[in-house]
């Protein structure tokens, strides 16, 4: 019995064995699944990139935003004044009508002779010459309002005006300072290409030089030609030398090829064709011919 006992007792260890030995890689995967999933939550939430909010600059506005801004405002004010002045109207008319019936009760009532009649009368001047006094009242009010409304749109229609000249003004040091850089840099090229054509010499050497190459590139076309370049938002005119062999490229012309100083040397401009970013050419006044 007992080595029955024994072997049933090893044999049930050897079973339960088996199960766990089975169960366990099944058991091992789900835990190493649940632990990917849990860390992948963890790591994503840990990189995942902030969330960029856009944020928007306000810009000035145009002359014609501002009018429309301001225009719905100015009519409601004059629409507003346009009642108010129909109303005074209105109560003008009744005041007169109210007035000329008080004087018809009066005149009547210095006529009439005292009796029953008579107080009947003198009820009807009485609430006759209340209704004036209302009416007065009414009239009064509503001219105060007309005049406060006068003052309201004169205030909205100086505002406006002030701002318009504000907005004026900013736009015209706006395009002064748009010519300005534009002048700055249409001398820097002139210096620039003094400097890269005129690089050896003596002093009276490099001074010729570069007074022929101002002369050469200080015309009104080549200047005209830089401002659209940069006016279109294209890549800024530059000098460079025809090498050996070399064909010229497009959009580029010979500086003088009369001139020793200069010759074999270019100007590489822009498509002359692109439209320009803000219309107009380089200011007369800033740059003499």
């Amino acid at each position: 019995m007992a080595n029955e006992f024994d072997e049933d007792d090893v044999g049930g260890g050897s079973a339960a064995t088996g199960i766990v030995a089975m169960i366990l890689p099944f058991a091992t995967a789900i835990a190493a699944l649940a632990l990917g999933a849990i860390l992948g939550v963890a790591i994503g939430w840990v990189v995942k990139p902030a969330v960029v909010v856009e944020k928007q600059v306000p810009r000035e506005l145009t002359a014609a935003e501002l009018q429309a801004a301001c225009t719905p405002q100015l009519e409601t004010k004059v629409t507003e004044l346009e009642v108010a002045q129909s109303k005074i109207t209105f109560l003008e008319k009744e005041v007169a009508d109210r007035d000329a019936r008080v004087k018809e009760l009066e005149t009547r009532s210095s006529a009439s002779s005292s009796g029953g009649g008579g107080r009947n009368l003198a009820a009807e001047l009485a609430q006759a010459k209340k209704d004036l006094e209302e009416a007065r009242s009414q009239l009064d009010i509503a001219r105060a309002e007309k005049e406060q409304l006068v003052v309201e749109l004169t205030q909205t229609k100086e505002q406006l005006q002030k701002t318009e000249v504000a907005l004026t003004e900013q736009i015209g040091k706006t395009e002064t300072a748009k010519e300005d850089a534009l002048v700055n840099k249409w001398y820097r090229f002139i210096n620039d290409a003094q400097l890269e054509i005129c690089e050896k010499g003596n002093r009276k050497k490099l001074g010729n030089c570069r007074e022929v190459v101002q002369a050469s590139l200080m015309t009104n076309t080549r200047r005209d030609k830089f401002s659209h370049c940069v006016r279109s938002a294209q890549a800024t005119p530059s000098v460079k030398e025809l090498e050996k062999g070399q064909s010229m490229p497009d959009f580029s012309e010979y500086i003088d090829q009369e001139q020793k100083q200069t010759k074999d040397w270019y100007v590489l401009f822009c498509d002359p064709t692109l439209p320009e970013v803000n219309e107009g050419l380089l200011n007369e006044k800033h740059l003499p011919d």
